[in-house]
């Protein structure tokens, strides 16, 4: 089974693919989000897996634009706890770094842990594993990077310090995409949609009533504005149910007072315990 992950491989994403998926699946690495939903609507992969959320710096609009956009199908999701690690060459110690290089995320994720060590200059990468990945192959000296576990696995570096994040609850909300919507479904207790409203006073609070006058659980929702239609939104919700009945009736109900609704995907949520422990230190 191929999964398209963002980034070079050890990043982030595979970690979170193999915990939804197993590790009998194969990678395909895509550098950009974009080229991650052209692998998955060009059926080059048999699902892809995209970033959605952080718990700390929130919700990644333009991805939720891209799924929409390129009509992909939301059919899983995976909480994924990001714990950030210090890696080098084999041999350096944290005293002999002059730098430390990752994604800006990571970075600012590990502010606190760098304070104590302002010896290293900290600098903005594309992506985490590819900064691991580029110390190993360039055998740069004295130069660090953050990231998973998998990843110093991956690319054979020393680990010199574990769990720098600042805060410890720190996840990452992935969504599983594929191209349609032919393979066997499993039960559904969560909907992820994107709708445009009439743009008249009171169309979103008439809306909200409904799904919560069918008794639906409005976990999330999201405004983006339209490109080229000024002070007009589409809004992205997610939707928590425990009677597919209930959500069949609300949804009826709200298309005929919106300018467009797709239905993103159909799906069982994933578990968002913090207790969860991940694979890989990740």
């Amino acid at each position: 089974m191929q999964i398209a992950i963002q980034g070079v491989k050890g990043a982030f994403h595979e970690v979170a693919a193999r915990n939804y998926f197993g590790n009998d699946i194969e990678i395909l690495p895509k550098l950009h989000f974009s080229d991650l939903a052209e692998s998955v609507k060009k059926g080059e992969c048999d699902f892809g897996i995209m970033a959605v959320e952080n718990t700390i710096s929130g919700t990644i609009h333009a991805n939720l634009n891209l799924i929409q956009e390129h009509k992909l199908v939301v059919c899983g999701e995976e909480y994924l706890r990001i714990k950030q690690n210090l890696v080098a060459k084999k041999g350096c110690r944290i005293e002999d770094l002059s730098e430390v290089r990752s994604h800006y995320m990571a970075i600012n994720q590990s502010r606190n842990f760098f304070k104590q060590h302002q010896h290293i200059q900290l600098i903005e990468s594309v992506d985490t594993a590819l900064s691991m990945k580029e110390i190993a192959e360039d055998n740069l000296d004295n130069v660090g990077a953050i990231g998973s576990l998998l990843a110093a696995e991956y690319y054979d570096l020393d680990v010199l310090a574990e769990n720098i994040e600042t805060n410890r609850k720190n996840y990452t909300r992935f969504l599983i995409l594929r191209r349609d919507n032919t393979w066997k479904k499993t039960a559904s207790n969560k909907a992820s949609m994107a709708l445009t409203l009439d743009n008249h006073p009171g169309s979103l609070a008439e809306i909200l009533s409904i799904i919560a006058a069918h008794q639906i659980d409005l976990s999330k929702i999201e405004s983006v504005p339209l490109v080229g239609e000024p002070w007009h939104y589409r809004f992205y919700l997610d939707v928590l149910f425990h009677h597919k009945e209930n959500y069949q009736k609300m949804i009826a109900e709200i298309k005929s007072k919106l300018d467009q609704l797709d239905i993103l995907g159909e799906y069982t949520s994933g578990n968002q315990s913090y207790s969860k422990i991940h694979n890989h230190g990740n």
